[in-house]
């Protein structure tokens, strides 16, 4: 039995079943890795950022759109304004979508019909594009499945549709990124085994390769998704990419070192399995002092807090796996295989001796300075030369052809650039936001963030619609005041005349000649009626004497005949007259009472006169005040006190500014948010800086006023961008710092020298930064834009941390290992390391092409800077350390005022030297011709 485990344990079959136990396990509990990528892909902000707080404050807001996030429903007529068959086209499609909005879990619609005062942030100035917001929960479902939902609902005949927010357009990126993730793997790995067949010119080796390959990555990438899946460690949607990088490099280079070894042994004779121990005692102090240096480098990540950075620590796990496989599972296969590892090929390659870096080497000693000054020269004006961009940190830049970043793009044409992605400011109050001294300070808020520079629109609770409510505002409620005031003196005026007419007509000698009029008018009333009498009288007397001498004559009876009918004739006078009689009797009564009425009248309009002339003088000074009031509101009017916000309670209680309380502040009303639209898209550069001086300027502006206590709070995408850009140009430099900085002291140790790494390693950083320039001018060329993902960096930092690992810790073994003085070490020891310079190299450039399988221009721009990296670091690290190798030795046997002392004096005693030789050789002549 001891023998059975002995001969497994010597064949290590132990070691296989380890491996296969660990990768069914691995395969078992493997997460969806698109579910990971599109969940937790995104940076994960700190619970004290900004956004993370506004989540908070956006959860709890009440009025049923709590936990929302805000989509735009676009409707755009390319040909032009909208029309109103479209229009009702619009409204059609959005009351469809009402109808439907539990299904799709919409909370709220904002349109044009329901809110009419957001009428200029809904409709573009050109009315060609309308946008219906949406307030969608994030509880109804992925981002996704509702985009694509909500794209086909809104679909309109003869107009573009589409769906747009930040939500979707980062849902899309990490759509698009999981899409070709899989194909990036794929493509990767068959190069890695095109790579080892071209080397090895082998079948079998290529699929050891594979596997080991293969089950370290399967084995690092389940560690990991479990990590962020069960206890939310940082997760980047790069991680698979950059874990497959790192651990296909690492693996290619150690299984080139340990075939290459082995293929030595073998066919010198020595057994398979013997030669494949002597091959893991030799090769495995290399294998560990690199899988230290890169496990220790990038472990140490873990430290920081950003969640995109915090993910890279997982590299450090990656390495050490690959380290462990390297020198375990892959002597199972070369033990039991041995020869047969590199069929079909039988015979033993003929290795070149590679002369390329003995020459840069030999270069190098010959004129070290020179070899100094053009190497960085060269990487200088590579890494130092052209424009500098600034890194973009959109998420679209790989997806031009979705339809939220098409959306997004035509929402920047019609309204401005930051439409699509506004800045919401929430503003948390102890007490109401809904009495006038809170809204005025809101308001004098609203127009100063108006005011600042890079923003466009500012909307809020007294600004709803982007800009001043007129009627809101003292300037507008002062001209109506101003109208009724200007209305009043008119009126006055026209009384004050009215008082001097009706003075006029009051006067008393006007009245005593009416009273002196009337009393004659009675006296000829009186004679009237006397006279009356005696007619009366006189006809009745007539009337007789008529009557007694009817007998007498013939003319006597004519004349009776003409008397009678005078006779009647006069009973007819006499009746009228005995009406006139009665009647003058009537007025004359009537005009004693009007007399007496007109006495007594007499007195009181002397009274009244009196009244009228202290009224008309207190008009006179009432219309004087008014007319000062008049000037100084008119004054007040054109000042800039007029511009000052004042609601009146029935403003207060109008159904228009209640409908702003709603869209504006929380269900408490304690709670309110300004939206602002910035003039610049999120990625500009000056966006930070204006989201810093907005933060200022709103702290500054509440300061000592009823809001001061209030806690302002920034969200949306472009507080997002600003947060990550922060966080990250902060971390960065640290990120290089630690990770080199170990990378250095770990190859100090292992080659116990100081000064000899330190130069190899600043070699190293110099053609980095010229490959990284070098790239963005590429790229620029290529693209027209060679402005970077904020992502490339970090990516590019895996392959080319791993070749400056390798290569520098080859060099290291090989000083620290030789006994020779280090000036006698350069050329050979160079020499030697340079012998598998170019199947390195080889392995680097095939390891990072499978990443150029993706459309996408972050890896093509990691797989460019590896590439070049690699090949400048070729070129430059044995000129570079035979150069500083020789100059550290020569420089410190001289004292520095020998530098030129020493010259002068071996110039002068080489001049002496030849003068003698001349002298010598012509006494010489001369002796010789005395001879003859």
């Amino acid at each position: 039995m001891q023998e059975r485990i002995r001969k497994l344990h010597h064949n290590r079959i132990f070691a296989l079943v380890f491996w296969l136990v660990v990768v069914f396990a691995a395969i078992v509990t493997l997460p969806n890795v698109n579910t990971i990528i599109q969940y937790d892909g995104q940076p994960q902000l700190a619970n004290t950022s900004q956004p993370v707080k506004a989540t908070q404050i956006q959860n709890n807001w009440g009025r049923n759109i709590d936990g929302t996030y805000t989509v735009n429903a676009v409707f755009n007529n390319p040909a032009g304004k909208l029309t109103n068959k479209q229009q009702a086209a619009i409204n059609k499609t959005t009351s469809a979508l009402q109808k439907k909005a539990s299904y799709y879990g919409i909370q709220k619609i904002t349109t044009l019909t329901n809110t009419p005062t957001s009428k200029p942030q809904l409709l573009s100035k050109d009315k060609s594009t309308e946008i219906v917001q949406l307030a969608v929960s994030h509880n109804q479902g992925p981002v996704r499945a509702i985009a694509k939902q909500l794209e086909t609902q809104i679909s309109t005949i003869g107009l573009e549709t589409y769906v747009t927010s930040p939500e979707i357009i980062s849902d899309a990126a990490n759509e698009h990124i999981s899409s070709f993730t899989l194909i990036v793997i794929l493509m990767t790995l068959l190069v890695a085994l095109i790579a080892m067949g071209i080397l090895f010119a082998s079948i079998i080796a290529p699929i050891i390769t594979f596997l080991a390959i293969l089950i370290s990555y399967i084995t690092t990438l389940s560690l990991a998704t479990n990590l962020a899946y069960r206890w939310n460690f940082a997760y980047s949607e790069y991680t698979p990419i950059f874990l497959l990088l790192g651990i296909t490099l690492f693996t290619l280079l150690t299984s080139f070192w340990f075939f290459r070894e082995l293929r030595d042994l073998v066919d010198d004779g020595v057994e398979s399995q013997e030669a494949t121990s002597t091959v893991v005692r030799s090769l495995g102090y290399r294998v560990l002092i690199s899988t230290l240096s890169l496990t220790l480098a990038f472990g140490s990540l873990v430290l920081f807090n950003f969640s995109s950075i915090r993910a890279y620590a997982l590299l450090g796990v990656g390495f050490a796996i690959t380290g462990v496989a390297s020198i375990t599972l892959i002597p199972v296969f070369t033990g039991m295989l041995g020869s047969s590892l590199f069929w079909p090929k039988k015979t033993r390659p003929q290795l070149t001796d590679h002369k390329l870096w003995f020459h840069l080497a030999r270069f190098g000693l010959w004129q070290p300075w020179i070899a100094i000054i053009v190497v960085l020269y060269f990487a200088g004006a590579f890494a130092f030369g052209g424009n500098h961009q600034q890194l973009a940190y959109s998420n679209a830049q790989d997806i031009p052809n979705n339809q939220a970043v098409q959306g997004a793009r035509i929402l920047s044409a019609h309204f401005g650039q930051g439409k699509s992605t506004p800045v919401t400011l929430y503003i948390q109050n102890n007490q109401r936001l809904d009495n006038q001294d809170q809204l005025y300070q809101l308001d004098n808020l609203t127009k100063k963030l108006r005011a600042q520079p890079g923003v466009a629109a500012v909307t809020s609770v007294t600004q709803p619609g982007g800009q001043p409510v007129t009627q809101y505002y003292v300037a507008n409620q002062l001209d109506g005041l101003n109208t009724s005031l200007s209305g009043a003196i008119n009126q006055l005026t026209t009384v004050r005349n009215d008082l001097k007419t009706d003075q006029s007509d009051l006067k008393q000698k006007t009245l005593n000649a009416e009273v002196k009029r009337l009393n004659k008018l009675t006296t000829k009333t009186n004679k009237l009626m006397s006279n009356s009498s005696t007619l009366e009288s006189a006809i009745q007397s007539a009337q007789s004497t008529a009557t007694t001498s009817g007998t007498a004559s013939k003319k006597a009876r004519q004349y009776v005949k003409r008397l009678n009918q005078v006779n009647s004739e006069l009973n007819d006078a006499l009746s009228t007259l005995n009406t006139l009689s009665s009647n003058i009797s009537t007025t004359s009564g009537d005009t004693s009472t009007a007399y007496s009425n007109l006495s007594s009248y007499k007195e009181n309009i002397k009274t009244v006169n009196a009244s009228l002339k202290r009224s008309q003088k207190q008009v006179k000074q009432l219309s004087k005040s008014l007319n000062q009031m008049y000037t100084y509101l008119g004054g007040l009017q054109t000042s800039e006190a007029a511009k000052s916000l004042y609601l009146t309670p029935t403003q207060l209680a109008s159904g228009e500014f209640q409908q702003a309380l709603v869209n504006f502040t929380d269900k408490q009303v304690k709670a309110t948010t300004l939206t602002i639209t910035l003039k610049q898209e999120p990625n500009a550069k000056t966006t930070a800086k204006t989201l810093a001086d907005l933060k200022q300027v709103a702290t500054s502006q509440l300061r000592g006023t009823s809001l001061k206590n209030a806690k302002l709070t920034f969200s949306g995408q472009p507080v997002v961008t600003a947060t990550i850009q922060r966080q990250y140009q902060h971390d960065i430099v640290r990120v290089l710092l630690l990770v080199f900085g170990i990378t250095l002291v770990l190859l100090i140790v292992f080659s116990r020298s100081v000064l000899q790494p330190i130069y190899w390693f600043l070699t190293f950083l110099a053609s980095a930064a010229a490959s990284y320039q070098l790239t963005r001018v590429i790229m620029q060329w290529l693209n027209g834009s060679g402005e970077f993902n904020w992502q490339v960096p970090m990516l590019a930092f895996v392959p080319v941390t791993v070749l400056a690992v390798v290569e520098l810790t080859q060099l290291a073994l090989s000083y620290r290992l030789n006994d020779a003085p280090l000036i006698d070490w350069l050329l050979p020891g160079i020499k030697d390391a340079g012998q598998t310079m170019r199947h390195s190299l080889f392995i680097i450039i095939a390891g990072a092409l499978g990443l150029l399988a993706a459309s996408s221009q972050v890896l093509s721009a990691v797989t460019l800077i590896t590439v070049l990296t690699a090949v400048i670091f070729n070129l430059a690290l044995p000129m570079m350390a035979a150069s500083f190798g020789k100059l550290s030795v020569i420089i410190p046997a001289q004292k520095p005022f020998h530098f030129t002392g020493r010259r002068r004096k071996s110039r002068r005693q080489t001049r002496r030297n030849r003068r003698s030789h001349k002298r010598s050789k012509s006494s010489d002549d001369d002796h010789d011709s005395s001879t003859d």
